[in-house]
């Protein structure tokens, strides 16, 4: 069955950027383990705290900057990116090296006529050629490094660096997702260039199970540069590490880091939050489910408007995002998760 997801409403982007969709088509309900997430429990159960920091950080990206959104998959990212902030905000390129994703991905941009770029290739250190194994867990488990998971089969991907990639096209990179199941390392390797000249903030995936000798080694030139390492959480402000220190806070419940160029103002965590309460707002209730080759509602992805010079929003969505943010009040409690935590945040890309 065909599912919509609903897109979190952020009154102050719509003052600053105009409308922007209000439902996202992602084609399937179950054809992939990130589509499965999304029916279970919205954008609300999908990696909410790592979504509200992409969206906080690109909507202060600069006209005519990128986004990088390396391990795709579906191009969840991406899209949200695309269509929270339109042509007036960065460019989004997706890159995801598994065919039938990548193909999946292309599908969903064209469906909801977005802008990003897909480029069907794994990023590493060096440019290339190299074997992606299907992981037996979940394809959103396939990765270049064949320890990862259990697999039997593979297929040989293109390869190519940030650093290649952004020479050639010219691109001025200003934020950089990184998700690649244990290969991160490489990856940053291959962008030390990119890194020393735009100076990108980047999201990284550090789970446990990396090599983290090789991790550290591929951090030290980014603190060197003065990048803090921060783990995504709820709670604020982040604590920073560097990489002689940051292992003892990867765990399975936080492994998505922020690499920071500069430090984490309040604003910056205010940004976050507004973001965290509209995403929790989004959950397996506001889901729109067609039956199969049936149409989506009338209106379903009719566009968020703010009334001319007021700052006025439906009065549902109002309550919706009032009850998000009695979650997110009780999330940054010290010591303290969102309720549900275990489900709402449990990643299933692992």
């Amino acid at each position: 069955m065909p599912l919509a997801i609903t897109l979190p409403l952020n009154p102050d982007v719509l003052q600053s950027g105009g409308p922007y969709p209000r439902a996202l088509n992602v084609l399937s309900r179950k054809q992939t383990a990130v589509q499965r997430q999304l029916r279970r429990a919205g954008l609300a159960g999908y990696e909410p705290t790592t979504q509200a920091t992409l969206l906080a950080l690109a909507q202060q990206a600069p006209e005519g900057s990128a986004v990088y959104d390396i391990g795709a998959h579906i191009g969840l990212y991406s899209a949200l990116i695309s269509a929270v902030y339109g042509d007036g905000g960065p460019r989004a390129v997706a890159f995801e090296p598994t065919p039938e994703t990548a193909a999946l991905c292309r599908r969903i941009r064209d469906c909801n006529r977005l802008g990003f770029e897909v480029q069907q290739t794994a990023l590493a250190d060096e440019p290339g050629t190299a074997e992606l194994y299907f992981s037996h867990r979940s394809e959103s488990s396939n990765s270049l490094n064949p320890a990862h998971r259990k697999h039997t089969e593979s297929v040989t991907v293109p390869v190519t660096t940030v650093d290649a990639f952004t020479g050639e096209r010219g691109i001025t990179p200003y934020l950089i997702k990184i998700d690649v199941e244990t290969s991160e390392a490489a990856v940053l390797r291959g962008s030390y260039a990119t890194i020393r000249r735009h100076r990108p903030w980047i999201v990284c995936e550090l789970l446990p199970g990396t090599d983290h000798d090789a991790l550290r080694t591929a951090l030290a030139p980014l603190t060197a540069m003065d990048y803090g390492l921060h783990p995504i959480t709820p709670e604020s402000p982040w604590h920073r590490y560097d990489e002689t220190t940051y292992r003892s806070a990867v765990s399975g419940q936080c492994r998505d880091w922020l690499l920071a160029p500069r430090p984490l103002t309040p604003a910056f965590h205010r940004a976050v939050r507004q973001w965290l309460i509209a995403i929790l707002a989004c959950d397996e209730t506001t889901n729109i489910i067609s039956p199969d080759k049936a149409s989506f509602p009338y209106g379903w992805n009719a566009p968020y408007r703010t009334p001319r010079g007021t700052s006025r929003i439906p009065r549902t969505s109002l309550l919706r995002l009032a009850g998000a943010a009695a979650l997110a009040r009780r999330a940054v409690v010290p010591g303290r998760r969102i309720p549900g935590a275990g489900e709402r945040m449990a990643r299933t890309r692992t």
